[in-house]
């Protein structure tokens, strides 16, 4: 008499059945546990990776923030330059009848404006950091072992197949819930590949930002070092 056992796990449901007459060796609750243990881990990379996913686009919102934040702040500094005579007129967008426009900064305003965008930046410095060092251990780790399953498992399941005329569990039932977890596992495998392209798009536009602001930075101290030459 087989008796189907049902476990509510949250990657899936596993049903088996077993034949409660046998006893259960050693070998086969090895693999049933190896079996069972394959979908725990990976319920916790597929719940990792929304998450890290997730802050991944908190870090989007903020990386657009400040490339907006980013251009009042490359317009005035274009507009000063030329004021001081660092750059040439030609970099800014006006014709012949512009030659008499005045321009009006207020440079305790434009400071500040610099000075948020600094500190937003090496905050955010922080975030991509923590980030990209899951990553990059996440990434090594699979280079490495190509999966968060360790071999030993799967083999520890195969263990049961090897003796399947002694053991409790029905093997027809084992072997299509071996199948339907692969496909799971599978569909996991895709979802870090797709966070695996959103990171590295996202940090190379990260590190393109922290490039451009670090240049407006030193833009605004070779600014701020020439208005001091002029009021001395």
């Amino acid at each position: 008499m087989m008796k189907e056992i049902v476990t509510e796990h949250p990657l899936r449901t596993i049903i088996l059945r077993f034949d409660l007459k046998k006893t259960q060796l050693k070998t086969e609750k090895r693999g049933l546990d190896a079996h069972y243990h394959m979908h725990d881990l990976t319920w916790t990379m597929q719940q990792q990776l929304h998450a890290h996913y997730q802050t991944l686009e908190e870090i989007e919102i903020q990386v657009n923030e400040l490339k907006y934040y980013l251009l009042p702040i490359e317009q005035d500094l274009d507009m000063l330059e030329v004021f001081l005579g660092i750059k040439d007129p030609s970099v800014l967008p006006f014709d012949e009848k512009d030659d008499n426009t005045e321009i009006d900064i207020d440079l305790d305003a434009f400071y500040k404006d610099v000075s948020y965008h600094n500190q937003r930046i090496q905050d955010l410095h922080d975030e991509v950091s923590k980030e990209y060092n899951w990553y990059k251990q996440h990434f090594d780790m699979m280079y490495e072992k190509e999966s968060w399953i360790d071999d030993s498992l799967w083999d520890d399941v195969h263990q049961i197949y090897l003796i399947y005329t002694e053991v409790q569990v029905d093997i027809v039932t084992l072997d299509r819930d071996q199948e339907e977890f692969r496909e799971i596992l599978s569909e996991v495998f895709d979802y870090q590949e797709i966070y695996r392209e959103y990171a590295e798009t996202l940090f190379q536009t990260y590190n393109e930002l922290q490039k451009r602001s670090e240049e407006n930075y030193r833009r605004t101290e070779i600014v701020n070092q020439a208005l001091h030459k002029m009021q001395s």
